[in-house]
């Protein structure tokens, strides 16, 4: 099956890490590919790690991820692990170009139970892989494999295409006057 999490509320990426847990409690193959992101220092990540389940980057690197890890600073939320925080470079584009090959390769492995595709959406919404070529990519998908997309703003013919979709909805949140707490927000 095909399931999308998308939407302008916090918990996509929260939602999946849960998913991802539940697979692998039941003795899955999970992998997780993040799209966008390079925040090493996340609790998920940490958690992940210990449960077996599998989890790729492709993202900038938090200049401060290491202090951040070892509990000596919080988040600044300066942007600099997220691409798409700043403007989009070459090197940018290089990076979604190997999660994207990344990304087939993995499932052409066959491999794997569930493979999780977290902020896909948003490198869709930047141009930095293209809609028609992930709609080919998901209608060749075998049967036995679970495909996940998580970000905002999922085009129609995705959500028409999916088995599943959850829509986030933000109605209220304490951005931008409380900081990202550790072990909350990451």
């Amino acid at each position: 099956m095909l399931q999308i999490y998308t939407g302008d509320g916090k918990g996509k990426t929260t939602a999946v890490f849960g998913l991802a847990m539940r697979s692998a409690g039941h003795g899955y193959k999970v992998r997780i590919i993040q799209f966008m992101k390079g925040s090493t220092y996340s609790g998920e990540l940490l958690s992940a790690a210990k449960l077996g389940i599998e989890v790729y980057q492709f993202g900038r690197t938090c200049p401060y991820a290491a202090m951040i890890k070892g509990g000596f600073m919080n988040c600044q939320r300066c942007g600099e692990c997220w691409i798409g925080g700043q403007e989009i470079t070459d090197i940018d584009r290089k990076i979604i170009d190997m999660a994207w090959i990344f990304t087939r390769d993995t499932v052409d492995a066959g491999q794997h139970d569930l493979v999780i595709l977290d902020e896909i959406l948003n490198a869709l919404r930047r141009n930095l892989l293209t809609l028609d070529a992930l709609i080919l990519w998901l209608q060749g998908i075998p049967k036995d494999t679970e495909i996940v997309l998580t970000g905002r703003n999922a085009p129609l013919e995705l959500i028409e295409m999916a088995d599943l979709v959850s829509e986030v909805k933000k109605i209220k949140h304490p951005y931008p006057e409380v900081k990202a707490r550790r072990g909350i927000e990451y």
